[in-house]
């Protein structure tokens, strides 16, 4: 099963950036890393015991690919580890050029349009598929299958990334027992032309009796959960937790005339940035917000 370091949508940061993960045998793979996703990886710590490192893009919107490139300069430069990167449009390769990434920190050999990728160490196939979600750019669901090899898999996954609808294909598998979970973005807003699922159009496509095996993910701001599981869906949940032992210290710094730069720190961005605000309101000093790591 997946685990999640964000579960909201672009605009629903206090859940983070929907990203999920598998982490087995020494190996990570990381589904999707956007804006908010490298900093919550390093709070769970979710590089320890890790040698090998795997990541599965679905689409190129910033909630989704907005902290890749420090991802991937962290595990080659901080871990030593050479990711290898997974999507079904080899326009991830030009983009992460532009970040400049090279293969000399990344591993591209996997980006081709529908690939087929096994993961050994996971014992996990990817297939991508493609979806609809906007106009302005190709997005794409990811099927998971454990033990590939096999005649009876352990499980199928599909995870739908960003999408309005569901594919028929994907219905049919999970009405026939051939796809055991669904982790399916579905969001509060219902309207025509809506880029992702509302919960109003899920209920049409999901039967009752099958709902126990869809998973909510990506919900927007206002997302009634509770409506959610009362109609008989699941609700993915954050990961918490982790053996990051890395105390963060939000400081902000304060020159004062005749007596140089004063140090302020406070344990969360939100209340160091409230004291930097409400100083340059009253003071004409000058005050530099910065993040300082203790391990």
């Amino acid at each position: 099963m997946l685990k999640f370091i964000g579960t909201g949508s672009a605009f629903n940061t206090k859940l983070g950036n929907t990203s999920a993960y598998i982490k087995e045998n020494n190996t990570l793979l990381l589904i999707d890393c956007g804006e908010l996703t490298f900093d919550r990886i390093l709070s769970l710590n979710l590089l320890s015991d890790v040698n090998e490192v795997h990541i599965a893009v679905t689409h190129c919107h910033p909630d989704h690919i907005g902290s890749l490139g420090s991802f991937i300069f962290y595990c080659h430069f901080i871990k030593n580890i050479k990711p290898t990167f997974h999507a079904a449009n080899s326009d991830f390769i030009e983009l992460l050029e532009i970040m400049g990434v090279t293969e000399d920190h990344c591993a591209f050999d996997n980006c081709a349009f529908d690939p087929t990728v096994v993961i050994d160490s996971l014992d996990l196939g990817l297939y991508f598929m493609k979806n609809n979600h906007v106009k302005e750019l190709m997005s794409f669901g990811i099927l998971l299958v454990k033990n590939p090899s096999l005649e009876e898999h352990e499980y199928i996954i599909y995870y739908s990334g960003d999408c309005c609808d569901i594919e028929d294909n994907i219905l049919d598998g999970l009405k026939e027992g051939n796809i055991n979970y669904l982790y399916q973005d579905t969001c509060k807003a219902d309207y025509d032309g809506n880029a992702h699922l509302s919960l109003r159009k899920l209920c049409e496509l999901i039967p009752k009796e099958l709902r126990g095996n869809v998973y909510i993910m990506h919900t927007d701001e206002g997302f009634d959960f509770d409506e959610a599981e009362g109609l008989g869906f699941k609700v993915v949940e954050i990961e918490k937790g982790g053996e990051n032992k890395t105390m963060r210290k939000y400081i902000v710094w304060e020159f004062v005339e005749h007596e140089g730069w004063e140090s302020h720190q406070f344990d969360t961005l939100e209340k160091a940035q409230e004291f930097k605000d409400r100083l340059e309101k009253v003071c004409s000093n000058e005050y530099i917000l910065t993040l300082n790591l203790d391990y």
